[in-house]
């Protein structure tokens, strides 16, 4: 394997590649071991011809963004990492409302007040924008979220300001489908560009990506997102830049030294079918199953906001997946469900995350 890791190596540009890379450098959780090749690729060309390289070469490529999302096991990622820095936004002009729909439950609503956490309200500044002209804006999955959505409110065209405050890329929110409060990228995504498993390039319409919350058929498909492609909005640029800064601000409660929510909320009929006041694992691992201040090293429950586990200093990927389990178990045990994560478990062998499975 070292033979063709080294033949790879030479194919790549020295500027951009790095051997034995900490890819704790490069999470929003400062977690996670080396990666046997690191590259960062800057356009979608370059992209597009590493993955083609690694894999005619059966070298196992993965792809992170702005590292936000993951956990990276501490023994790091075998064959080559590729951090996607393609960046390209290109607004095509208006398009007729997409015909396809896909209706995604968003499992959001504030927490019961007898939480520490109390929810985050977002009622009094939602809107439909539905009356508004339609129009198409092209994405790498490279292109940073915060940056897209204050690029395009300033020129005037809106329908992605439910996700501010969301650290990461398009292709991270394509591939999970993210979530900002009652919205769903699903409601403005078109179609995505990508490299499939024949390393051709093909387009896949909205009714093709199995979008649900937060999951996409690119959890197990193995192809690889190159664009978006998405039916945004001529909206009102001022509301959607105060809606923007305002959602923004209101998140600022939920730490930021962690990966995001750990898991998935439950659905409504779980909710309803175990009497409890709110979809929230938050309100569940402070108050069912009592977690509140758990923590394993310095892998802990945040005391900000109880589905987000947080580095508290030097924590290891070992201690923060003992803290998830501990929350799946006390979760599956008390109320008979089986938690599902929403963040990506990276370098992992079979055996030790065999719960998430």
């Amino acid at each position: 394997m070292q033979k063709i890791l080294d033949t790879l190596v030479k194919q790549l540009n020295p500027q951009n590649t790095q051997l034995n890379e900490p890819l704790s450098k490069h999470t929003t959780l400062k977690i996670g071991g080396k990666a046997d090749i690191f590259y960062e690729a800057h356009d979608l060309n370059d992209f597009i011809n590493t993955i083609k390289l690694a894999k005619l070469q059966n070298i196992p490529v993965t792809i992170i963004g702005r590292g936000s999302n993951v956990l990276i096991s501490d023994k790091g990622i075998r064959g080559l990492v590729i951090k996607n820095f393609t960046k390209t936004i290109k607004i095509t002009g208006e398009k007729p409302i997409h015909e396809d729909k896909v209706k995604v439950d968003a499992r959001w609503e504030t927490d019961s007040s007898k939480g520490t956490f109390k929810g985050i309200e977002m009622k009094d500044i939602d809107y439909d924008e539905s009356d508004k002209p339609r129009i198409e804006v092209i994405m790498d999955s490279g292109v940073d979220l915060p940056f897209a959505i204050n690029y395009l409110i300033s020129k005037g065209i809106t329908g992605l300001q439910w996700f501010s405050g969301i650290p990461g890329t398009i292709g991270g929110a394509i591939f999970n489908n993210i979530h900002g409060g009652s919205h769903m990228l699903s409601e403005v995504l078109s179609k995505v560009k990508i490299l499939n498993k024949e390393l051709e390039v093909k387009e896949l319409n909205i009714s093709k990506l199995g979008m649900d919350y937060d999951k996409s058929r690119f959890h197990k498909s193995g192809e690889i997102i190159l664009q978006g492609i998405f039916n945004l909005y001529k909206g009102n640029k001022e509301k959607a830049k105060f809606t923007a800064t305002e959602w923004a601000k209101r998140k600022r409660v939920q730490p930021r030294n962690s990966a995001g929510c750990t898991f998935a909320n439950i659905t409504q009929k779980q909710k309803d079918k175990l009497n409890l006041p709110t979809t929230s694992i938050g309100y569940i691992v402070e108050h069912e199953i009592n977690l509140k201040g758990f923590h394993v090293n310095d892998a802990a429950v945040s005391e900000k906001h109880h589905n987000f586990i947080v580095n508290n200093d030097r924590a290891t990927a070992k201690d923060y997946l003992a803290v998830m389990k501990e929350i799946y178990n006390k979760t599956k045990e008390k109320l008979g469900i089986k938690l599902i994560p929403e963040i990506i478990l990276l370098g992992f062998k079979e055996n030790e995350i065999t719960e998430f499975m």
